[in-house]
């Protein structure tokens, strides 16, 4: 989890100095600041387009428990 300020913090700094960046921990790294990793699940996607969307259905439809 990011604080909100650090976040502020970072788009102030991405806009001032014309940085590119693609995601909010891109911005923390651009602060200099350490950004830590955890495992996750494959099947933990972003929902960023409407394919996405789809796939996170389907993802779902295959956790449900079959009917007796």
């Amino acid at each position: 989890m990011i604080k909100p300020e650090l976040l502020r913090e970072g788009f102030k700094q991405v806009a001032l100095q014309n940085l590119e960046v693609t995601d909010d921990v891109s911005i923390i790294e651009q602060l200099g600041l350490p950004v830590k990793l955890t495992l996750g699940e494959y099947t933990n996607i972003k929902l960023t387009t409407p394919d996405d969307l789809q796939v996170a259905e389907q993802i779902l439809r295959g956790r449900e428990e079959p009917s007796p």
